[in-house]
């Protein structure tokens, strides 16, 4: 349950965040999800924090690895 109200707290805080700040954010984020020592359970909560990226900053485009497509 806290995992969740991590993550809920996490998007809220995506819809605050400067057009530089979710860039830098998406960039860190990308990067971790890239790193082999993620779970699945990481890369789901992730793959749903760059898609609310993507509408805060539509210029934002985001490809996702073949990989991560097909965990959802």
């Amino acid at each position: 349950m806290t995992h969740k109200a991590t993550q809920q707290e996490e998007l809220e805080r995506i819809d605050t965040m400067s057009i530089l700040e979710a860039v830098a954010y998406a960039n860190r984020l990308s990067r971790r999800l890239g790193s082999y020592d993620c779970t699945e359970e990481e890369k789901m909560n992730g793959l749903e924090l760059l898609r609310r990226l993507t509408v805060r900053v539509q210029f934002l485009k985001i490809t996702l690895e073949p990989e991560y497509s097909r965990a959802g």
